[in-house]
């Protein structure tokens, strides 16, 4: 599905505990906070390509001027418009000139369950040589410092922590179901999106995190250690190099790739090859473990932002534009 986003989507992150000091402060503690990405559904039927660029623009200026600024990391939370023509005509010119009279609606919605937190509307007109000038006129008339966007967004953030506030518990039972499910890395997801001003969540959301990214890394260095396995068993040790470099400290698994490497460097040497020269991770005694499961839990969240959100999360916004 074609969707208009604004968000500044950061790649896959490379998981490195030597890093986690240093980002363990920055654009990843974005994820637990309030930010509002800009979205125009494809149920918005009838606003010009070029008139869709600007609501995005003019709703991602609504919330950076007020505080909330899309997250690179949590599109959770949206503005999404509502443009309705109210009236339409010629005017009686020489050339004749479209002439555009719309309301456009706002909304604070949860993109995943789809609730709405907070709205407001506002009436531009705009004239133009094309129906499509006319309406990209008339968004023009939007002034995003108007203050009543202000008190939307506030209201809209509000909101979104009464959410957390009241259905906390709701929210970690989603999580520990999908963690059932093996869905390690949206359940992480969700937990690390709680945002850090809903003291109590977050803390138990940060809790509850630290669990489950220790069942998600168990899981993976199950898959890592079958993987690397197999590439020894075709005497392929750079292949076999490549899983046992995912595998760290924390998996449960961790001893038993420590014992591979020793028998791969071993039939080397019986064989007369150079030793190999690999070497497993090892913890990084500065960082505390907790907080380097934490940031280790971020990064896969933040991975799952980017590849997994826009196909999970209910896009189907027809309950918004019905006609």
């Amino acid at each position: 599905m074609k969707k208009i986003v604004v968000l500044a989507l950061l790649g896959l992150f490379a998981f490195s505990y030597g890093a986690v000091a240093q980002n363990s402060q920055g654009k990843t503690d974005d994820l637990g906070r309030i930010a509002l990405a800009a979205l125009v559904p494809d149920q918005a039927e009838g606003i010009p390509q070029g008139a869709k660029q600007m609501l995005v623009n003019k709703m991602s200026q609504v919330a950076t001027q007020n505080g909330l600024g899309a997250s690179a990391e949590n599109p959770r939370f949206c503005i999404v418009p509502l443009v309705t023509v109210l009236s339409k005509e010629i005017t009686p010119t020489a050339p004749p000139m479209q002439a555009l009279n719309l309301e456009v609606t706002f909304y604070i919605v949860d993109a995943a369950s789809q609730n709405i937190f907070s709205q407001t509307s506002i009436t531009v007109k705009g004239v133009g040589q094309t129906e499509d000038k006319a309406f990209i006129q008339a968004l023009k008339g939007v002034n995003v410092k108007a203050g009543q966007f202000r008190g939307f967004v506030e209201k809209g953030k509000e909101k979104i922590i009464e959410y957390y506030n009241s259905q906390c518990d709701v929210v970690l039972k989603g999580a520990q179901a999908l963690a059932g499910q093996k869905k390690y890395e949206e359940a992480l997801y969700i937990l690390l999106s709680v945002p850090d001003v809903c003291r109590e969540c977050f803390d138990k959301s940060m809790d509850l995190s630290t669990e489950i990214y220790q069942q998600y890394a168990n899981y993976k260095c199950t898959e890592y250690m079958a993987g690397a396995k197999a590439a020894w068993a075709n005497m392929n040790t750079d292949k076999a190099a490549e899983f046992l470099g995912k595998i760290t400290p924390d998996m449960e698994c961790y001893n038993d790739a420590v014992q591979l490497v020793e028998e791969i460097k071993q039939k080397q040497l019986a064989d007369g090859a150079n030793v190999w020269d690999f070497k497993m991770k090892q913890y990084d005694d500065s960082v505390e473990k907790d907080k380097m499961m934490i940031q280790a839990g971020k990064e896969v969240a933040i991975s799952w932002a980017y590849w997994g959100a826009a196909q999970h999360f209910n896009w189907d916004w027809s309950w918004l534009y019905k006609k």
